[in-house]
Order: C-alpha cells, then sequence, then structure tokens
C-alpha cells in the first residue's frame, strides 16, 4: 500500500512539473539539407510529446544572434570548435551547447576522383592552370568560405581566386566542369549526397587548415529549467552519416519532405526516441 501510495504521489508530482514546462519551442534552421535532419526529427518527436515547434530558417550569423537574444530556444548547427569560431567568440557564454549530434566531421576541399595527381592542398599550387586559378566556395560569411580564407593564405595559393556562391550553385559548377573530365577545386563537407551523386576525394590537408569539428546543439541557458523534455532530447539525440546522407537523397530524387521522413523515421525508430528522451 505505502509502495503504491508513494508511486500515485510522484506520478502525480510528474502530472504537475509536465504541467509546468514550456511547451512552445522554436528551433534554428540553416540552408543546409543536412541540418534538416536534426531540425524536423527534434520537431516530430517533441511534438508527439504535446509541444508546439516552429522552424526558423536563417543565415547562420542571423541564427547565432537569435539564439544569444533568446529569439529562438534552439540552434541545431553549431559546428565547433573551428569551422564558426568567429560565432563562438562573438556570442560566447550568451548560449549553452547541449549536446554532440556528430563528432570529427569530414569537411575541406575536394576534386574529382580522376585527377590522380592532385591529392593534397600543397598540389594546388602545381597544378592552378588545371583548376583556371578557381577555387569554388560556398556562400561569404559561412564557416567554410572563411576557411577558405585562411587556406589560400597557409599554403600561399596568391594565384588563386575564391569563387563564392550558394552550395547549390558550385555543385553545379562542379557536375559542369566533371562531364568534360575537367580540373576544379571546391568545398566538400559530409554529410551530402555529392559524394553519393559524384565520384569525389577529399585533398589532405598537411598544414591541419581544415581541422575537424563536432556538431552540436546549441540552447538557451534556461531552456532546461523552463523545457526539461526538449532539452534532453537535444542533449542524447545522435545521428549518422550514412543516416542523414540518405535523408536527403530521399528529399531529392524521391520528392520527400522532411516532415514525412521525420514521422517515418519516428515510427520506425521508437526504442531510440524513447533512448533520447530517457523514457
Amino acid at each position: 500500500m505505502l509502495t503504491a501510495c508513494n508511486g500515485e504521489q510522484q506520478e502525480s508530482q510528474d502530472n504537475k512539473d509536465n504541467q509546468k514546462e514550456q511547451k512552445t519551442i522554436s528551433i534554428g534552421l540553416d540552408p543546409y539539407d543536412y541540418a534538416t535532419v536534426p531540425a524536423y526529427l527534434s520537431k516530430e518527436i517533441l511534438e508527439q510529446q504535446g509541444f508546439e515547434v516552429e522552424i526558423v530558417e536563417g543565415q547562420i550569423g542571423i541564427l547565432y544572434e537569435a539564439l544569444a537574444n533568446q529569439e529562438i530556444d534552439a540552434f541545431i548547427d553549431i559546428w565547433a570548435p573551428n569551422l564558426q569560431s568567429s560565432y563562438l567568440k562573438e556570442y560566447e557564454g550568451q548560449f549553452e551547447i547541449a549536446g554532440t549530434l556528430y563528432s570529427d566531421m569530414p569537411l575541406g576541399v575536394a576534386v574529382p576522383a580522376y585527377m590522380e595527381d592532385v591529392n593534397s592542398i600543397a598540389d594546388l599550387n602545381k597544378y592552378k592552370e588545371k583548376f583556371d586559378k578557381k577555387v569554388y566556395a560556398i556562400d561569404p560569411g559561412s564557416g567554410m568560405a572563411d576557411t577558405t580564407k585562411k587556406m589560400v593564405e597557409a599554403y600561399n595559393m596568391k594565384d588563386f581566386e575564391i569563387k563564392n556562391s550558394s552550395t547549390a550553385a558550385m555543385l553545379a559548377q562542379v557536375e559542369s566542369v566533371m562531364k568534360d573530365k575537367g580540373g576544379i577545386v571546391f568545398n566538400a563537407w559530409r554529410p551530402h549526397p555529392m559524394f553519393v551523386r559524384m565520384d569525389l576525394k577529399f585533398l589532405d590537408d598537411p598544414k591541419n587548415v581544415w581541422k575537424l569539428d563536432d556538431v552540436q546543439v546549441g540552447v538557451t541557458p534556461n531552456l532546461q529549467e523552463q523545457s526539461p523534455t526538449a532539452y534532453t532530447l537535444f542533449s542524447n539525440m545522435k545521428l549518422t552519416l550514412d543516416q542523414v546522407e540518405k535523408w536527403i537523397m530521399a528529399i531529392d530524387t524521391e520528392g520527400k519532405t522532411p516532415e514525412e521522413l521525420a514521422e517515418a523515421w519516428v515510427e520506425e525508430n521508437q526504442d531510440k526516441v524513447n533512448k533520447w528522451l530517457e523514457k
């Protein structure tokens, strides 16, 4: 009887605590396909827990500022400690890291695999004419664009011009050049379906400009207290590169939406979801 009574009291207290919990959450999403995975998985999981979830889209710098100003509750694409170091320094102490989605992410610059003589960034100067003295990079202001500048300086690639554009425009250029077996060097990273669609290789980086990063979830300092369920999810969620790349390919080739993929994944992986929620 005592055990049952205590159990009922605990359940009653849990219900009260649950009622006090903030059930509206906003999640920052930057313009990269892979980031839709943690964003929409979080949305689906939290909505099944009775939350109202808003996905807020924006550029990286805008989302860092929004997180620091508590205009969003979480940003699910923080690369630390290197790639987004300028933002991490600017907003230091204004948000917390709840968890890590992936560790030691592959990133840097790549070339077509058929360029057998080019295997290191140090080889680029030697074969600069093959590349028309250009390095293709993504959006100005992104961590990869900033690191590309550092790479050009570190490897004394003074004859090279950095060509910035959207990811889609950059990859369209890569595909166009590869049709004629031409030379091109460009920003590359995983998870991304570019490595599924095209035969590519990362270049070695003997000067270690492209240091490996973790991808983390940043949250407002009061989220753990206000929304412990959301904080627990962000703390425990883990993803794999293969999982994310399959997701992106399903969007690109099958016309699936992130919402559809999230719903299906959660239904098929309820044990993992419960583990993330510590149920």
